[in-house]
């Protein structure tokens, strides 16, 4: 996999929509070109707080709508939440929209939240549910992450300044993890490559 980052506009293709805001494009053997970015509040297609998207010549699109937070150019990133509050993702699959939801279960409730989750980097978990399936995206070591599904199906990991999916990975899984690293900050679970 190759990442490129700091885009500024939308590439060209038919896939990304006009007036999108890039974060990261990604080239993946047997995907080809993955573009992930925003639609900032007041964009056409990004509604009333805008959206975060991932789309690609063969992954499947999808978008992440953050909960009682405004997207844009200047804080265009998802936090995720409590179970309480978790962003909505939804993915068009060929059979119809998939949604779900994005959440940190650990994530402690009130106003201390954001003080208590710096202490222990390792343990910070991102819950990602959608279609009956549920991901685990954890950090590991120092600038790694590892992402399960169902708890013991291994779909993405990070080697060092390589990274790739399992070989279990379906297109649900690529869209749905490609969209979640694209979307969160990357001190919610562990430093990406290219976040």
């Amino acid at each position: 996999m190759r990442v490129n980052t700091g885009a500024t506009g939308a590439p060209e293709g038919p896939e990304t929509p006009a007036g999108a805001i890039v974060s990261v494009v990604w080239r993946l053997e047997g995907a080809g070109r993955v573009v992930g970015g925003l639609l900032p509040r007041g964009h056409p297609e990004g509604g009333v707080l805008g959206k975060r998207f991932v789309c690609g010549e063969q992954v499947w699109a999808a978008e992440m709508h953050p909960w009682e937070q405004e997207i844009s150019a200047e804080a265009s990133l998802v936090e995720p939440g409590p179970p309480a509050s978790p962003a909505r993702i939804v993915v068009h699959g060929p059979g119809g929209d998939i949604t779900g939801y994005l959440d940190q279960p650990d994530l402690p409730s009130g106003r201390l939240a954001r003080f208590t989750t710096g202490l222990r980097r390792d343990a910070r978990r991102v819950r990602v549910r959608v279609g009956g399936r549920v991901w685990w995206v954890r950090a590991t070591h120092m600038f790694g992450v590892r992402v399960t599904r169902d708890s013991d199906v291994l779909v993405y990991a990070t080697h060092g300044r390589h990274a790739e999916f399992g070989a279990g990975a379906d297109q649900l899984d690529v869209s749905v993890v490609l969209l979640t690293l694209a979307s969160i900050p990357s001190s919610a679970y562990a430093p990406i490559l290219g976040f």
